[in-house]
């Protein structure tokens, strides 16, 4: 009887240790698929969702930027595209601790908002409505008809066919660099999430200030840029309505540009004062032409991208194409910003200098696809 029972206890025994076995083989299975599709979906996550990596985690991983803070001596270099090259401050003095200011210690406790609240910067987009594209060289060429050949002409019958011709010039743009520096403590060294914001918000909006300007009014001297305005058609004043608005100036700038059998044009630069008063310009009725005020409007004319910026002066305008056949931006270097000990004294004074340029250089294929010139006389 006893080992009747035995027999059957070990049994149970056996069953309920494979029981146990199989239980635990299948949990295994189930976690290691689990761990299967949560590796999965981190793949597709991490391949969908990859953000650019951030300027303070650029200069972390940055082995010039490594080496400058441990030896305190020495330069380093960071290459920054157009998203990176954030609004700056752009002052020419040494950044201190002490032009920072120090918090006034006392009883009560006080709060300080982190950062430093910068002063007013214009919105640069000239360069976004124009084509750009990279280039390895210093000088760029491009060959322009000067002549075009005539038309065809009707030949009678064994008649000599008349004789075309074709005059071609060729020109050429040199790069410029548009750069600017300022000096720094040391100290600044010691804290590169300080650094990452003095970089991303310093020297870049100097430099992208002064591409816009160039683009649009360099006139082509020296190392100035030869720009859009000064290579434009002059607007002609013609068909004009009796009490003619700007916004009439803009559409008759646009039928020149056609007329002339140019690119159509894409855009309109005008300063932000003449835009504002484009946007409250009304009908007979009362209501506002370029839409209701309570609404957002997108800024455009006649199809035409209208930009409003403070780089062209009060009472001018600029319509013009955008194609790459009229005029194009060349490349030579994206922003870059160096960081460096050996300049002059510095390494007596315990500073370095942070220097930002660019190079590049405007080709203005067309200058026919542009029209400028003045709102005098336009209500």
């Amino acid at each position: 009887m006893k080992t009747e029972l035995q027999t059957v206890l070990d049994g149970i025994s056996a069953n309920f240790n494979t029981f146990i076995a199989d239980e635990k083989a299948a949990r295994q299975e189930m976690q290691r698929q689990l761990d299967g599709i949560d590796r999965e979906i981190k793949g597709r996550i991490a391949t969908s969702f990859n953000p650019s990596p951030s300027l303070y985690q650029k200069l972390q991983e940055s082995e010039q930027i490594t080496r400058l803070v441990a030896d305190r001596r020495g330069r380093a270099t960071i290459k920054l595209d157009a998203k990176e090259a954030a609004l700056v401050l752009g002052k020419k003095t040494v950044i201190t601790e002490s032009g920072l200011g120090y918090q006034t210690t006392g009883v009560m406790p006080i709060e300080r908002i982190p950062g430093i609240v910068p002063e007013a910067r214009q919105v640069l987009t000239v360069r976004d409505v124009l084509a750009s594209s990279p280039t390895s060289m210093a000088v760029v060429d491009f060959v322009r008809v000067s002549t075009p050949m005539s038309i065809a002409s009707p030949v009678p019958e064994g008649s000599t066919k008349p004789e075309n011709q074709l005059v071609l010039t060729a020109l050429s743009e040199k790069v410029r660099t548009l750069a600017t520096w300022i000096p720094a403590t040391k100290q600044v060294l010691d804290d590169l999430q300080e650094l990452s914001s003095f970089i991303g918000g310093s020297l870049a909006y100097a430099v992208n200030l002064e591409e816009e300007l160039q683009l649009l009014s360099g006139d082509g001297t020296g190392e100035n840029l030869h720009g859009l305005i000064p290579q434009a058609s002059a607007f002609v004043a013609t068909g004009l309505p009796t009490g003619y608005t700007r916004i009439d100036v803009i559409g008759a700038a646009i039928a020149q540009i056609t007329t002339a059998k140019e690119l159509p044009p894409t855009f309109a630069v005008v300063n932000t004062a003449d835009y504002s008063l484009m946007r409250l310009a009304k009908d007979t009725l009362g209501r506002y032409i370029m839409g209701d005020p309570q609404s957002v409007v997108t800024p455009s004319l006649f199809g035409l991208m209208v930009i409003p910026t403070t780089s062209i002066a009060k009472g001018t305008f600029l319509v013009g194409s955008g194609n790459s056949a009229a005029s194009e931006i060349r490349d030579r270097m994206e922003l870059v910003i160096e960081v460096s000990t050996e300049h002059q004294d510095f390494f007596i004074k315990n500073l370095v200098a942070v220097r930002a340029e660019k190079r590049l250089a405007l080709v203005v294929k067309r200058p026919a696809s542009y029209v400028t010139g003045s709102f005098t006389g336009a209500s």
